[in-house]
């Protein structure tokens, strides 16, 4: 096992305008141990799907009931309710994003947090209650991300999807193999001017929806 280096971590960003394509070739896929199947379509470049438009599963030209998956926008999946989806020839009719890289990307984080709910109650004994008793509640997670400004931009990058109220997916690429992707809102950006640095710009994002870890 080698460890990472941080010089390979990279930022992809989707387009705000989809593009609408039908009869997208498919593939099937089994879950392993306790996880579910899927179909997820072939196509790499096309699995960031816009969520104004839901998507189509069919299955030798028929569509397959929406009961019997859920989507993830994010990675061009649907994900099988329960246990794996029959062999067939699946296609997918979906509206796809765009993903760029990020010009002038410093460096980013991801903050994963769960809600613990306190469920501490009254002893039962004689004995008084000594230690909190907690439970999993909702799960969210906040990205930031610090780049440079250059002379090419005209803006800052994301301020668009701020003013715009419009949500992005966003790729954090730890590797060329590996990277944590999620639909999300920009809920701040701003920009920072020093004499003695470099002119920089920070955006924070609201996770909306699950974190997907892709290889």
């Amino acid at each position: 096992m080698a460890e990472l280096s941080g010089k390979s971590a990279k930022v992809r960003f989707t387009a705000i305008t989809g593009t609408a394509s039908t009869d997208q070739a498919a593939s099937r896929s089994t879950g392993a141990g306790s996880a579910n199947g899927y179909v997820q379509i072939d196509s790499t470049a096309r699995r960031h799907w816009s969520r104004g438009a839901v998507p189509v599963l069919a299955d030798g030209g028929t569509p397959v009931g929406s009961s019997e998956y859920s989507v993830n926008y994010v990675t061009g999946k649907f994900v099988w309710g329960s246990g794996d989806p029959p062999v067939g020839t699946y296609t997918i009719d979906s509206t796809w994003l765009t993903s760029s890289y990020l010009t002038g990307g410093r460096s980013w984080s991801m903050d994963v947090n769960v809600n613990m709910l306190d469920v501490t109650t009254f002893s039962t004994s004689t004995a008084d209650v000594q230690w909190r008793t907690f439970i999993p509640g909702l799960s969210d997670a906040t990205i930031q991300i610090d780049r440079l400004i250059s002379t090419g931009d005209t803006g800052p990058v994301f301020y668009d999807r701020l003013n715009l109220e419009q949500d992005v997916i966003v790729e954090l690429v730890t590797n060329d193999s590996n990277r944590l992707e999620a639909y999300g809102w920009v809920n701040g950006d701003s920009w920072s001017l020093d004499i003695d640095a470099a002119t920089a710009e920070s955006v924070s994002i609201q996770v909306d929806g699950e974190v997907s870890y892709s290889t």
